[in-house]
């Protein structure tokens, strides 16, 4: 049966759930890990190959980025409700942009639909809401925009977040597609909205988060030449580091102690694989961090939040010129990275030459707080079915 297609408005969310009935409480026993799957669809162009790798991976939980509704380009289905409905999952979609159908549009990236991002699970999913973004490099609504008169769309970025019901316990999951068309600094303010919220939802005792999304990381390499993908104070001032490398040396380890689980609770970062001298250098810009009360830290071994202390600030991102505000928010409160920084996700062929890959890097990533990571696996190795490779991590909810 053909899945019908939803144009559900930029902003707003569809939700349906395709498991059998029964399935909601037999999805497997408590004590087994779970399985979590992020990936870049490129918008289901290979759709008929990314579900049945999608079947073969029986992930329990799987985050979507360029989820495409309507568009000619990928056939005019609905390729995030078809994947529910092949592989019978519950399913939330967060619809970020209509894209305009346009005669400046070619056949590959013509609209007529919308497009956005969703998360599917073999758990029910009780609560889905969108987290706007503060930040926003490129304004799609305006029609003048050079990019927007390339690429007419209509809405914004924003991240979809979901409370699933694991047998472990709720389990709150982000799915984000930061804005490309930007730099690193306007990331990373896109990224404190989600620590924002993360903190929001741990203070009502939702510890359990993941952070699943294409960050669109690659403001490095021959990506700083270009004046749409590396456009911002840190083009060159950041030479010698990729963008992930950035987060993990500067982002990751400035944590806030109010939040942050001790490392019986966190598992293994792959921050942790950095050399002493960078991570002590995070720190060392972090007196407010250091200075936590001995209170801040037994509330930190359980991963509850003490109000009694004063919020840590990242102070290395307001010498990089962000605002007060930003570099609070994006105190990192507790999330571990446990794929390797180098890690390369993408690999854009239109920038090989003389096999030499220009415009590489790890854009996808796994962020996990309060959970152990039992096992962990890259696929789509050589991008046959999408133009991102897929991320895979089972944990237990500690």
């Amino acid at each position: 049966m053909e899945t019908p297609v939803t144009l559900t408005p930029p902003g707003q969310l569809f939700r349906r759930d395709f498991r059998p009935a029964g399935q909601a409480t037999s999805a497997g026993p408590e004590n087994r890990p779970i399985k979590l799957l992020q990936w870049n669809i490129e918008r289901g162009y290979q759709l008929p190959g990314i579900i049945e790798e999608l079947r073969r991976l029986d992930a329990d939980l799987i985050s979507l980025q360029e989820v495409d509704s309507g568009c000619e380009r990928s056939g005019g289905g609905d390729t995030g409700l078809a994947i529910a409905a092949a592989l019978e999952l519950d399913y939330v979609f967060l619809s970020e942009f209509e894209e305009i159908h346009s005669p400046l549009r070619d056949a590959a990236t013509q609209g007529g639909g919308m497009h956005g991002n969703a998360i599917l699970s073999k758990f029910t999913i009780s609560e889905a809401a969108v987290v706007p973004h503060r930040t926003h490099p490129v304004d799609w609504n305006n029609p003048t925009h050079a990019l927007a008169r390339r690429e007419p769309r209509r809405g914004k970025r924003a991240v979809l977040r979901a409370t699933v019901d694991t047998p472990q316990g709720p389990l709150v999951v982000y799915n984000a597609h930061l804005e490309v068309f930007c730099g690193l600094l306007a990331r990373i303010a896109q990224l404190s909205d989600i620590f924002a919220d993360a903190r929001r939802m741990a203070d009502g005792g939702l510890h359990h988060q993941a952070i699943l999304g294409d960050m669109n990381t690659m403001a490095h390499g021959i990506a700083r030449l270009s004046p749409n993908y590396c456009c911002d104070r840190m083009r060159f001032r950041s030479i010698g580091l990729d963008e992930a490398m950035v987060w993990h040396r500067y982002v990751l380890p400035v944590t806030d102690l109010r939040y942050t689980a001790s490392s019986a609770h966190c598992g293994t970062s792959a921050s942790a694989g950095l050399s002493a001298t960078s991570a002590s250098k995070a720190a060392s810009d972090q007196p407010a961090a250091a200075a936590a009360s001995a209170a801040a830290a037994a509330a930190a071994a359980v991963g509850e939040p003490n109000s009694t202390v004063s919020p840590p600030i990242n102070r290395q991102l307001l010498a990089w010129g962000l605002d007060v505000q930003v570099a609070r928010d994006a105190v990192n409160p507790g999330f571990h990275d446990p794929f390797d920084p180098a890690t390369t996700t993408l690999d854009n062929p239109k920038y090989r030459f003389l096999g030499f890959s220009l415009m590489k890097g790890k854009l996808d990533w796994v962020l996990l707080r309060r959970m152990a990571v039992t096992k962990q696996d890259v696929g789509n190795l050589d991008f046959s079915l999408s133009d991102h490779r897929w991320l895979a991590a089972e944990v237990t909810l500690d």
